[in-house]
């Protein structure tokens, strides 16, 4: 590939062409969000196009069909006329390959944050009787936080810790096995609510006139609720393996606390004051309050040496994320983009009006049709298709019936159940093929072995809620 300026330092990257692109698609989308002017709109496309170009040594197999199947629907559209369709598509791909790099930068300064290793290693080391719920919780709000870099970092801390415990091997498997199984369970149940994840802001804007209040609120309840679940799935599974004494767990230094309640506030400050200020929803000011958050974060990590260093991190943390942490994720954000722009298309070519009708026709229980959307996303999941794409083609169906058979907020919801459920479900889903890069083992062992039983009962609990909710 080659290189547009010679970097002298020996432990960076030299800039490259892909650095290049995402700088220019990250800055150019949001200027596009925030001021909305079409020429923005134009070079943000023009930059994402030059994105997928450049980041194409660096993907596999799968990423690669995703686009060469891009590429065949956006000639097809062309032939056809469609140009309003190949704009919509074109501006969910850019969106969500922006967002998913984008809300990854708050990893980047997590991972020199001794407060958040020092609390990533409290939750691992808890005694027998607690770990999970710790492990559990703790991981669902990394997750919240930290996206994806809540695995990275949880994970190899578990190995770690299970390598230094007492015990035979066999011991030692199993307690890697539940400390890993509480961790992706709790991680995976984020995308039901929370705002940071794709996948809420993909359901914003596949269904922009929902009660998302209600979804949210459904998805904090049910995040809850797995928990507890996935608990007594734990404590059942292994009530005979025998118990371990007691082990005290010094508490968090008030110092590591207070540290990550400022970095939460922050957060939250920054969303509340760019939402009032520009008048746009939760989702693009969180994505403009993430570099600045990164900013702040990297500043008061070494700002104690004085103003002056902590400007000089900040200015070197920024090099080494366009050189070396964004084009890191090129692989999610090509794949998420992709399937984005394959689900639109393959939405708005669906006929929604005939597929309403039938379901009308054959008084379809609105239970059983939000039941099945979660299934057909976990189903779709073991043949590699992403829960992106899934949500995507089946929100855009869903959203263009004339008459919808259930109410968009529990669609929302089931949509968004159903891509949490993938990560515990199915092999082939983001959350556990990055499981088991990273642990070495099985994406079927992590999925299908360790957690079939617990996204039994997640169904359930599920069917449990369309039922009750949609004969109130």
């Amino acid at each position: 590939m080659s290189h547009v300026v010679t970097d002298n330092s020996p432990n960076l990257p030299r800039w490259s062409w892909l650095s290049v692109a995402i700088a220019a698609l990250l800055a150019f989308e949001l200027a596009h969000i925030f001021i909305g002017h079409a020429t923005l709109r134009y070079l943000a496309w023009t930059s994402g196009l030059a994105f997928v170009v450049f980041a194409m040594p660096r993907t596999g197999l799968r990423e690669r069909a995703l686009v060469g199947i891009c590429a065949a629907m956006a000639v097809w559209l062309v032939l056809r006329h469609q140009g309003e369709v190949l704009a919509r598509a074109v501006d969910q791909a850019v969106f969500l390959a922006s967002f998913i790099q984008i809300l990854g930068l708050l990893r980047e300064a997590a991972i020199t944050s001794q407060a958040i290793r020092a609390c990533g290693l409290h939750l691992t080391r808890q005694p027998p009787q607690r770990r999970y719920l710790a492990i559990h919780a703790g991981s669902h709000l990394f997750g919240m936080i930290l996206n994806f870099g809540a695995i990275s970092l949880l994970a190899p801390l578990i190995q770690e810790g299970v390598k230094a415990s007492d015990g035979d091997e066999r011991v030692k498997a199993i307690r890697e096995r539940r400390q890993l199984s509480a961790m992706i369970r709790g991680f995976s149940w984020i995308v039901v609510w929370a705002p940071s994840s794709v996948t809420q802001a993909l359901l914003i804007s596949l269904f922009p006139g929902a009660d998302h209040v209600r979804a949210v609120t459904l998805g904090v309840v049910t995040a809850a609720v797995m928990m507890v679940l996935g608990w007594l799935e734990d404590r059942f599974r292994y009530r005979r393996t025998a118990p371990r004494p007691p082990v005290a767990v010094s508490a968090l230094a008030p110092r590591t606390l207070h540290h990550l309640a400022g970095i939460v506030a922050m957060l939250l400050a920054l969303v509340f004051i760019i939402r009032l200020s520009s008048n746009v929803g939760i989702v693009p000011s969180l994505m403009l309050a993430a570099p600045i958050a990164l900013s702040i974060w990297v500043f008061v990590q070494n700002g104690a040496l004085g103003p002056a260093r902590g400007l000089l991190a900040v200015g070197q943390r920024w090099r080494h994320v366009v050189l070396v942490g964004l084009p890191a994720g090129v692989r999610e954000g090509v794949m998420l983009g992709a399937s984005g722009f394959i689900g639109v298309v393959a939405g708005a070519l669906t006929p929604a009006d005939e597929i309403a009708a039938l379901l009308g026709r054959n008084q379809i229980d609105p239970a059983l049709f939000l039941m099945a959307l979660p299934i057909l996303i976990i189903l779709a999941g073991q043949i590699a298709l992403s829960p992106v794409m899934m949500v995507v083609f089946l929100g855009s169906v869903i959203s263009a019936f004339p008459t919808p058979p259930a109410d968009h907020a529990l669609v929302a919801f089931a949509l968004a159940s159903g891509w949490g459920l993938t990560m515990t479900a199915a092999p082939n889903a983001t959350g556990s093929l990055m499981l088991s890069r990273i642990t070495g083992i099985p994406s079927t062992v992590l999925t299908w072995r360790w957690n079939g039983p617990f996204t039994l009962l997640a169904l359930g609990w599920l069917a449990i809620v369309f039922v009750v909710l949609t004969r109130s």
